[in-house]
């Protein structure tokens, strides 16, 4: 579990209070509309009350492609199986999400890591980040800069890693005012930067 220092928080915030909104500002919202979110996360709340419609709705946000004429087939397939595998296995507000991610791992594989997460997220918007491999890279970044001989790793792949970045946003977010004199960012906010940061730091290793 990850457990920053006062120190590391004070380091880490200071360091991002000043480019927080310069890089928040990048993140798309016609590829990812957040009425749209709002909407789903509102949807999974009642887990009963899902639709195949709503899963495909779902893919369709995680994957930037609200507005598209074409969803990839594969995808659209993935929705399918969801939905087929919905009503015995929901993903249900109050249950460990420990839990229910093991059991969907089981059921469509490691391959849809970041599918799993996504819909976690949507049942537990509050306990749990949207992931992604840019946020994660943030993450990994600015815990690689506090905290030296942190092991790096490329790519999420475990629940773990899901809370890692559920564990530094928390963190963050909880030090923030105290550290900065100002008043924390929302959570959403907080992940656009980490989302559009992480992709600048791609980008930048390309170069």
């Amino acid at each position: 579990m990850l457990d920053l220092t006062t120190e590391e928080v004070r380091r880490t915030a200071l360091a991002i209070a000043p480019e927080l909104e310069q890089y928040a500002a990048h993140y798309n919202e016609t590829k990812y509309p957040p009425q749209e979110l709002a909407r789903l996360r509102a949807v999974f709340a009642k887990p009963e009350c899902v639709q195949e419609a709503d899963v495909v709705a779902a893919l369709v946000w995680k994957y930037g492609h609200t507005g598209k004429a074409r969803f990839p087939a594969h995808q659209r397939d993935l929705a399918n199986r969801i939905f087929c595998f919905w009503p015995a296995n929901a993903a249900i507000p109050g249950e460990s999400a420990q839990a229910q991610f093991n059991r969907w791992q089981k059921l469509l594989g490691r391959t849809s890591f970041i599918t799993i997460c996504f819909l976690l997220h949507l049942a537990h918007p509050r306990e749990l980040p949207i992931l992604d491999q840019h946020n994660y890279r943030a993450v990994n970044w600015h815990l690689a800069t506090v905290r030296p001989g942190w092991r790096v790793k490329r790519k999420p792949s475990r629940f773990s890693d899901l809370l890692l970045v559920r564990n530094f946003t928390v963190a963050l977010l909880a030090g923030w005012e105290p550290q900065v004199g100002s008043k924390a960012p929302a959570a959403d906010v907080f992940d656009r930067y980490l989302m559009m940061y992480g992709k600048a730091l791609s980008r930048s290793s390309r170069a």
